[in-house]
């Protein structure tokens, strides 16, 4: 009788395990469309099988009269998962435009997909049954951390940002980590990068206060695009030449530039 080795669990994880026990020669593995699969026999990585019908006799020796159990590792095609990472340490900073170091971190999610199942399988899972989204967030952390931090560095002296003004360029940051993180990945584990978010940054309070007071004379300052008389940072029109003024609002806590409709500080949270 027709022994039948299939995947049956959800398209969730990029890996799963099934242990085949007293394997004969009429067992016949069948690989779902959505996966590959990985014949394992003593430790020993044998066949990446793309989708069909195997009958195992045909892949791997099956005497009579002799167990044999084989492992199917289970790659998923198509299950990206979204993991987490953050700066476990703030990161420091140049500011281009003040010439003063400070330290900032982030943090977001990235989201990859298995690209390379045998390579995968080699450097991130192993002996475990499952790759959880745990386990490789730990492995992958330290890289995600170490790109954001090199690519950080040169785009804010490339693009000369003010500190705050970082906050606008986090989805430009995170298109330029993308596809350096992708490849770095690819290389290494067999997996793709298909996207980064930055959603969250926090900068050190005293070095905050230290580039606020710095920044001050830039904050408190408006000119007149007309006539370039000096003005209060919110007039709406000149009291020179009587041109209108830009309705956007300048944070007076840490100079990020905000719409006018704005009611709290989209860079600090201060209140207008």
């Amino acid at each position: 009788m027709e022994e039948i080795i299939k995947f049956s669990g959800t398209n969730e994880k990029l890996f799963t395990r099934d242990v085949v026990e007293n394997v004969t020669e009429k067992t016949t593995l069948i690989v779902p469309e959505t996966h590959s699969a990985i014949i394992i026999s003593d430790g020993e990585m044998l066949q990446t099988l793309p989708k069909g019908r195997y009958l195992l006799r045909n892949l791997v020796e099956v005497k009579k009269n002799e167990k044999l159990s084989l492992e199917i590792i289970f790659v998923s095609k198509t299950a990206k998962l979204k993991l987490l990472w953050g700066t476990p340490n703030k990161i420091t900073i140049e500011d281009p435009v003040l010439n003063l170091p400070y330290k900032m971190g982030m943090s977001g999610d990235f989201e990859v997909q298995v690209s390379d199942p045998r390579k995968c399988f080699l450097y991130l899972v192993g002996a475990e049954d499952v790759l959880t989204s745990d386990a490789l967030q730990d492995r992958l952390m330290s890289k995600v951390v170490s790109v954001v931090e090199t690519e950080l560095a040169h785009f804010i002296a490339e693009k000369k940002v003010l500190y705050s003004n970082v906050y606008q360029y986090k989805q430009e940051i995170a298109r330029r980590i993308v596809p350096i993180l992708s490849n770095s990945f690819s290389s290494s584990y067999g997996i793709t990068v298909y996207s980064l978010n930055i959603a969250n940054i926090i900068f050190d309070e005293d070095d905050l206060d230290k580039l606020n007071k710095k920044n001050n004379v830039t904050v408190k300052k408006a000119l007149c695009p007309v006539c370039n008389t000096e003005l209060e940072p919110n007039a709406k029109f000149c009291f020179n030449c009587g041109a209108k003024i830009s309705n956007k609002k300048t944070c007076p806590k840490c100079g990020a530039e905000n719409s006018g409709e704005a009611r709290f500080c989209s860079m600090c949270g201060e209140k207008f």
